[in-house]
Formats: C-alpha cells, structure tokens, sequence
C-alpha cells in the first residue's frame, strides 16, 4: 500500500513505542521447494526421523482412537540458524491427524489428543535404527493442508517487532499512540469510535503494513481472524511462537503448495518456561482461514 510521508512518518514513531513496550524477537522464515528430502532435513510431510525403538504417534482418544498421525512439520535445530532460547540441537516434529480440523481441538487447543509435538534431544545418525516409511493413512487428500513433502531451507535470522494480529498488540499501540499523539483511543478498533481506526483510518491501514505471515519458526503471529489467546487467561502465556505454517503456492499454482482451509494459517505457541525446560506437552495448536 502507498503510504504518505505525513503517515510513514507517524507510523515509525508509533511502532517504536510499540517495540519498547512489545521487544521484538528473533525469528527465521522458511522457503518452501519441491526438492527431495532425508529424514534428517527441516521439512514439512514427508518420513519423518523416527527411531523404532519409540512408539509412533496416535490419536489417544475418540473414534479415530489408535490411527497413527501424519507428519506435518519437522525442525532441524542442530542444521537451522541459532535462535535465542530454542534448541541448538534436535528435532522438534509436529504430527496431526488428517481429519477436516487438521487434528486441531479449538476448545482445548493444548490436548494432544489429534496431535502430536515431538523432540528428539539427541538424534541417531544411524539410520537402521530409524524407520524408513510411515504407518499407512487411509484419508482424503483434502484433509491435510498439502501433499507429497517440502524442503525447509532457512532465511537468515531477523528481528520482528509484533504486528497488530498479536493479542498483545491492541493494548500496546493504544498506550503509544495516546502518549505520542494524545487522545484516548483504546485499540486498534472500537465500536464507541475510540478505536485508531475511527480517528485515523490512513494510520491504522499502514500500521498493517508490518506483516508477519509466512512459514516461520519464532517471530510474533499472523491470524486471518483474531488470535485466540487474548480470550483465554491460561492460554496468554503461551507468547512464543514455536512455528508457524502459511498458506503459500510453490510454483504456479495453489495445488502444489500449502493451503490451511481456506487460503488460512496455522500456529504453535508454547510458554517461556516450557520452551526453556524443552517441555512440549503443554504446545498450543491452532489455525484459521478467512
């Protein structure tokens, strides 16, 4: 979007305010490519690293009770660039269930019942030791986000201030904008008029221009909704985003790549304490579309 000097320069102010409130962090994007993979590699679907000696993962509970889940994203740590309070070592493995919720449970979006978050600490380099083909998956094509398997290949790491879809955000900017510009505006948008976007839709429009989608490890969130930890107090503590998968065409068209639902995203948050103590039991998933 086109952005005037007047606003940009409006802009930047009010977005470093956000940053002292909101410190960005750290995060790499990923580059999705048809290439082929090794259980080894940062990767979304495919045979996943998988030593035989552990069980492999099922949905715990309900109909689909014992189906084994499939692969949806691996995460190299010990091949990726360095992120600070992740892991320098392992593979962090992210499974759902291919039924029409992907295997998400939005009511109780930390039961890993449909999905599975996995951390291999100290990882086997003999592969005889690993399986070399996963448990067969009788479904529907359409009920997974994508098909076949796609090579993550890292960009370098960057910094990212939060964006406007991140539940803390509303609460930040309304405190920067009233000290910088004066006023009592209460968020992004408000039905009394006290939103940004009531008293000046031009900033409010380029406040969007800080983006965050793509596939990512770390970083702050992109929601085509609302981000649901804001209505849940137990969930407010999951502030780091542990990965993100965006909705992305590889090539020329959309049924070679990615597509949550309806062009939607998918997010796993998890707390700062578990993420330090490498607890992934407690992982919140979920996603949306428009």
């Amino acid at each position: 979007m086109d952005i005037s000097p007047e606003t940009q320069a409006k802009l930047d102010k009010l977005l470093a305010k956000v940053d002292e409130l909101i410190p960005p962090v750290e995060t790499v994007r990923f580059k999705l490519s048809r290439d082929s993979t090794t259980v080894f590699d940062s990767k979304l679907g495919g045979v996943p690293y998988f030593p035989k000696a552990i069980e492999y993962p099922t949905v715990r509970e309900g109909e689909s009770k014992g189906k084994p889940l499939k692969l949806l994203a691996q995460l190299n740590f010990g091949a990726l660039p360095k992120l600070a309070g992740f892991p320098t070592e392992g593979i962090l493995q992210f499974f759902a269930y291919p039924d029409d919720l992907y295997g998400a449970d939005f009511d109780a979006p930390c039961d890993q019942n449909s999905f599975r978050v996995i951390y291999h600490e100290n990882v086997i380099t003999d592969t005889s030791a690993l399986i070399d083909s996963v448990p067969a998956l009788e479904i529907d094509e359409e009920l997974f986000p994508f098909t076949g398997e796609f090579l993550l290949t890292a960009d370098k790491p960057a910094k990212m201030g939060a964006v406007a879809t991140d539940f803390r955000f509303d609460k930040a900017v309304a405190a920067a904008y009233n000290e910088i510009f004066g006023g009592d505006v209460v968020g992004m948008w408000d039905e009394n008029g006290k939103g940004i976007r009531q008293v000046d839709k031009e900033l409010y429009s380029a406040i969007h221009s800080r983006y965050s989608s793509k596939t990512r490890v770390g970083g702050y969130p992109f929601f085509m909704q609302e981000d649901p930890r804001g209505y849940d107090d137990k969930y407010s503590r999951h502030t780091i985003m542990l990965f993100q998968s965006d909705s992305e065409n590889v090539g020329d068209n959309w049924e070679n790549g990615v597509c949550w639902g309806d062009v939607g995203v998918a997010n796993f948050f998890i707390t700062p304490d578990d993420l330090a103590k490498r607890d992934f039991s407690n992982v919140m998933y979920t996603w949306d579309c428009g």
